[in-house]
């Protein structure tokens, strides 16, 4: 049997690499010049730079069954969120999973202590659910489900628009609060890391002995010559080749990164901003947790925007520039450091995540089309997530075996 992986995203080299591990014939086509989709890594200077920030949270069910993560060589990043507020940072975290995060976590009044009882409940109920449970049942928005939950509107200012607008790259908590529950167990439950060389070494991992050729776009499925055909790819461009229905809406984001000579902050937590009208949602001092990522005595900074401003390069990298002087108003040496950083590169990804809204799950496309022989391998099917993709390509290979075995 030979089956055509059209897309080499994590996905795609997933199910590539399971039919291949089953003895089946696997030729992959993607149209870039390299593989791993939205999960690549550039070196620049110097620096590894991924093409757009995001983290791999080590509880992914998915990944834990097709990563080697000592291979990855994962670093962690530490639990909580350092918040700049006015001209103050705060540090926010689980000290049960950070004794040393303790004191200036109960001290800081940036949250209500009946947030912190409350974190600790949702944290517990999660916990001690399995995935199919939260992804159960009745759905409605992220900001409906805090609100009933009781959260106060401080923390959710404060910490959950900011943090989770970084993961579902929207402020407006509008996403599915199914989606939020997953995205809290997976924090609960693991870390938020980095592989040391970069993100693209997932995909590096996933794709050691597959055929891959690569700028090889595929203009019809009918070209292809094949027992099945996977189609891996965005949902834009699986509804071209399949003229099915896929889901619509895309969530775009901007990394900038930055290199400096002095680090900004001490520590290894991400800086969220939580004053009105941000450029910055997010930064990460990525030297503080892998300094492979710069050259020796080099910082690098990735400064996270949301959306795709119109603005070009310089522009953007002015305003976000002066939006950290503004994170760290009141900190002298910061705004010195911040004198030592310059541009280095912008990333602007345009289809960052499809939508997923209230009730987004009951919407999505199944493996099997209503084509001949044709299946989906795609986070479009899922999830937008890592995990989503990792186990669209599980569920494709899964399925081709049953129906061609």
């Amino acid at each position: 049997m030979k089956v055509i992986v059209v897309g080499a995203g994590l996905a795609g080299l997933t199910s590539a690499r399971l039919l291949q591990e089953a003895g089946v014939e696997v030729v992959v086509y993607e149209k870039s010049d390299g593989i791993g989709g939205r999960v690549r890594s550039d070196t620049v200077e110097g620096f590894t730079l991924d093409r757009g920030f995001q983290v791999f949270f080590t509880a992914y069910p998915a990944a834990q069954r097709q990563l080697r993560y000592d291979a990855l060589d994962l670093r962690a990043f530490a639990p909580g969120a350092l918040i700049a507020q006015g001209d103050r940072r705060h540090t926010l975290a689980d000290p049960a999973r950070d004794p040393e995060a303790l004191l200036p976590s109960v001290l800081t009044g940036i949250v209500t202590p009946l947030d912190k009882w409350r974190t600790w409940r949702l944290s517990g109920e999660v916990g001690a659910k399995p995935l199919s449970a939260l992804l159960d049942g009745p759905d409605e928005t992220t900001e409906r489900f805090l609100k009933r939950r009781g959260f106060s509107p401080l923390f959710v200012e404060n910490f959950i628009r900011p943090f989770f607008g970084g993961i579902f790259l929207d402020r407006s908590l509008q996403t599915s609060a199914r989606v939020f529950q997953f995205c809290w167990k997976m924090l609960a439950e693991g870390e938020a890391s980095l592989p040391a060389r970069g993100m693209g070494a997932l995909a590096q991992q996933l794709a050691d002995g597959l055929e891959i050729r690569l700028e090889s776009p595929v203009s019809s499925l009918s070209s292809l010559d094949a027992d099945a055909l996977v189609v891996a790819t965005e949902a834009p461009e699986a509804a071209r080749l399949t003229g099915l229905s896929t889901p619509t809406g895309a969530v775009g984001v901007t990394t900038l990164y930055f290199a400096g000579k002095v680090p900004l902050w001490q520590g290894k937590r991400l800086l969220l901003h939580a004053n009105q009208d941000p450029v910055v949602n997010h930064a990460a001092l990525l030297t503080n947790t892998i300094p492979e990522y710069a050259p020796n005595g080099e910082c690098l900074l990735a400064a996270v925007v949301l959306g795709v401003p119109e603005q070009d390069d310089e522009a953007l990298f002015a305003a976000a520039l002066a939006d950290l002087h503004r994170m760290f108003m009141g900190d002298r040496s910061a705004q010195s450091a911040l004198a030592t950083y310059r541009p280095l590169r912008a990333y602007r990804t345009p289809y960052a995540q499809f939508a997923q809204p209230r009730g987004v799950a009951t919407t999505l496309p199944g493996t099997v089309t209503a084509l001949p022989h044709t299946y989906f391998a795609a986070e479009f099917t899922e999830a937008s997530s890592i995990e989503g993709a990792l186990r669209s390509g599980e569920s494709a290979a899964r399925v081709i075996l049953a129906a061609h075995g």
